[in-house]
């Protein structure tokens, strides 16, 4: 159970501020900036870190990825319950875009792979054809090379997430003289790039009626479109990864739910 004392909250719920700071969750928000990279830091997009060992992912039809984000913990605050090192990968096949309406899922990693490497080896990267051959994509959803800056928050549960209705049912239905429901949708929504908290839906949360979704109970990471620094998801949209709480505790990155929607 979390607490805090300086949330912000608009007048008309702060008479639910118990129930509202009964809810929050730790999260990191991931603030991009334009700026080359080693191939340890962090980054979205840009050229990933490989140990010799490994080949480089490439999706089921044999396209290689290419790197959405890179996490490496060690640059980070701590986050309850992540890893406190290592690198996270998140690579996405242009594959992904063919034939995808508004919405997409996915939790078989054909057309996107997660990897983790507990220790980083410093002197193991070595630049991989792959990636030099990569072409120009207009389908992948972030223009060029970002390094990223980490902040901690703690955030109360976003207004479309499935366990809002659950954690606040005061504010649903509406009071009679004022739609409290549509006042908390416009100040948590959950949007922006992050590690943990809640997610942003544009229509619904995608877990609420599905007991095998459910499992992904912790947000592993969100990118969500931002036009000033080159991120775009279609139409401004947003592309998250979940996993399982006990998977995360023991850092199996085997079992992730992908889902992206734009409007």
């Amino acid at each position: 159970m979390n607490k805090t004392t300086n949330l912000l909250l608009p007048k008309e719920l702060e008479s639910f501020r118990f129930e509202i700071e009964d809810t929050l969750l730790s999260a990191m928000i991931i603030t991009p900036y334009k700026r080359s990279t080693t191939f340890t830091e962090s980054k979205f997009a840009g050229e990933p870190y490989l140990p010799y060992y490994q080949t480089y992912p490439k999706d089921i039809t044999g396209e290689p990825m290419r790197l959405l984000a890179q996490i490496n913990f060690a640059e980070m605050p701590p986050l309850k319950d992540f890893p406190s090192q290592g690198i996270l990968q998140f690579f996405i096949s242009s594959n992904i875009f063919v034939n995808a309406d508004h919405y997409h899922e996915d939790i078989f990693q054909q057309f996107y792979k997660i990897r983790f490497y507990p220790t980083v080896d410093f002197e193991a990267t070595v630049p991989q054809q792959e990636f030099l051959a990569q072409k120009a994509d207009d389908q992948f959803p972030i223009d060029q090379e970002l390094a990223l800056q980490f902040l901690p928050i703690q955030e109360p549960v976003s207004a479309l997430d499935y366990r809002a209705v659950h954690y606040l049912p005061t504010l649903i239905p509406s009071s009679e003289d004022v739609d409290l429901r549509e006042i908390y949708l416009q100040h948590f929504l959950g949007a922006g790039a992050k590690i943990g908290g809640y997610a942003y839906f544009l229509e619904e949360d995608i877990r609420h009626e599905s007991q095998l979704l459910k499992r992904y109970d912790v947000l592993l990471l969100q990118i969500d479109s931002n036009d000033e620094i080159g991120i775009m998801w279609a139409d401004s949209g947003v592309g998250k990864f979940f996993i399982n709480r006990e998977k995360l505790l023991q850092r199996d990155f085997s079992d992730i739910l992908f889902q992206w929607e734009h409007y």
